[in-house]
């Protein structure tokens, strides 16, 4: 890389420290670190919630599936609207009328701890993995580019997302996503704007290409579950993992819920499913053009996570280069310390407050930060067994997200299910995805579905067939949650 290039990189960096120091001097209280005071408009939350999803691993794998696959991948959109709605009208008003540090204390209040617990360790696990997937996938390129080491660049990406993350809060979060989800756009326009100046017939040509190759083929319409991507499993998979990655994710719902109305924060999550859906299907798109840029060149065997670094190391002229690693650095950070904030505020609120009976302060608050943050990039480290990044990412969330969503949809949705079948109902439901993963080649695109509906299933009969009444404190829950819901909808 040139000087310049370097002079770039370092500007960012300075930028995120200096707006992680600045809000820094802001955390007074636990519910500035972790909730942002509960005065962020809603604009900047929306922001937030679309950084978070289009993280590095959308950066580097959906470009490697749009220039090695087609937009198959994206059926699941078509989920969007049942999802959107489920997430508006039922989840959204339930978390944000009780006013939770964690959602997973919800399960509590609706069951009993054993299921809060479970909800938010597997939270925690599922994070866990999926934040180093989140690390490694910007490494890949940093690596090549610069020459170093792809453990010490694993190391350098985790450890400075950890530390502004730790010294600014929520705050230092949403606040550097909003500039760092700006860099990602540009640097998604600057691949289109070079690849198109350097294919001979432009645009019509990427059509062209596009169209003999079938990049743009979107609908399946086969009904078997083995294959991957279809329009079926995309609709009823699409739903629970929608829900999974908005609704029921405390990394996503805590953007939503740092605003001051419920209104405000239903604008929030709408506005960032649907720009981060448009943003999906730009970068397929980008990974379109960068098949017809090399299938020009005769060079369409590129490996799918190394397209992306091979266009910016061969094609891309000084200056740009720095502007796109900033812009790699930003979508994983972005990710990074969204996710670092969500699993420090599940740790303090399920399991120190909980059972040490005490508040916790912004002190604990940054250790636990830290603990976290050094484990996730010490995990990352492993990540060179993983294949395409977005598929391994999206596999992780289906697997761990489905039992999740289905024991809160029991919650929210049943008036009759008690603590022993929800609890029966989510291992279940989880137990039913581990074999389906270990034993069966059912695309992992059903597997939340599957997780959800035994999840619910399940929870339901047992509560039945066992009797269970709800105590007066959890009637009043789903009474007085649902009729606060209406009201404000």
């Amino acid at each position: 890389m040139h000087i310049i290039d370097y002079i770039i990189l370092i500007s960012y960096f300075l930028g995120v420290v200096v707006l992680a120091g600045f809000f820094g001097k802001s955390q007074k209280s636990l519910k500035d670190f972790l909730m942002g005071g509960g005065t962020i408009p809603w604009w900047a939350a929306a922001f937030a919630g679309i950084a978070t999803v289009t993280s590095a691993i959308s950066y580097i794998g959906a470009v490697g599936l749009g220039f090695s696959s087609d937009f198959s991948f994206l059926q699941y959109r078509l989920a969007m609207p049942i999802a959107i709605g489920v997430i508006c009208i039922i989840i959204i008003p339930f978390f944000f009328n009780l006013k939770l540090y964690s959602i997973y204390e919800y399960l509590e209040k609706r069951f009993n701890l054993t299921v809060r617990l479970l909800g938010s360790g597997l939270f925690i696990l599922f994070k866990s993995c999926f934040l180093a997937i989140g690390i490694y996938a910007p490494a890949i390129i940093i690596s090549v580019l610069s020459g170093v080491d792809i453990i010490w660049v694993v190391l350098l990406t985790g450890l400075l997302t950890t530390a502004y993350t730790l010294i600014g809060g929520m705050k230092a979060v949403i606040w550097t996503d909003v500039p760092q989800l700006i860099i990602m756009l540009g640097g998604i326009f600057v691949i289109i704007a070079v690849a198109l100046n350097g294919i001979d017939g432009g645009l019509d040509k990427v059509i062209d290409i596009a169209h003999e190759y079938g990049k743009f083929n979107f609908f399946n319409f086969s009904t078997s579950f083995t294959d991957t991507y279809t329009v079926l499993g995309g609709i009823i998979g699409g739903v629970f993992l929608i829900i999974s990655q908005f609704g029921t994710d405390q990394a996503e719902m805590q953007r939503f819920l740092t605003v001051n109305s419920l209104k405000k924060a239903n604008y929030a999550f709408i506005a960032s499913v649907l720009v981060a859906t448009l943003i999906g299907f730009l970068i397929f798109f980008e990974g379109a053009v960068l098949f017809a840029f090399y299938q020009q060149r005769n060079r369409v065997d590129i490996e799918s996570n190394q397209v992306f670094i091979r266009f910016v190391i061969d094609e891309l002229p000084t200056g740009f280069r720095g502007f796109l690693i900033a812009a790699l650095f930003a979508a994983a950070m972005s990710t990074i310390s969204s996710v670092l904030n969500s699993l420090t505020t599940v740790f303090v609120s399920d399991f120190y407050t909980r059972f040490k009976q005490r508040e916790a302060n912004v002190k604990l608050a940054r250790t636990v930060t830290l603990i976290i943050g050094v484990f996730s990039t010490v995990l990352a480290c492993l990540g060179g067994l993983l294949g395409n990044i977005l598929e391994a990412a999206t596999t992780i969330i289906n697997f761990f997200g489905g039992a999740l969503v289905g024991v809160f949809l029991l919650g929210m949705l049943s008036r009759k299910a008690g603590p022993k079948g929800a609890l029966t109902g989510f291992v279940v439901g989880f137990a039913l995805v581990l074999y389906v993963a270990g034993f069966t080649d059912i695309s992992y695109m059903w597997y939340s579905a599957f997780g959800g509906i035994t999840t619910c299933l399940v929870g339901y009969t047992v509560s039945a067939l066992l009797g269970e009444r709800l105590d007066e404190d959890q009637l009043k829950l789903v009474y007085r949650i649902k009729k606060s819901s209406l009201d404000q909808m």
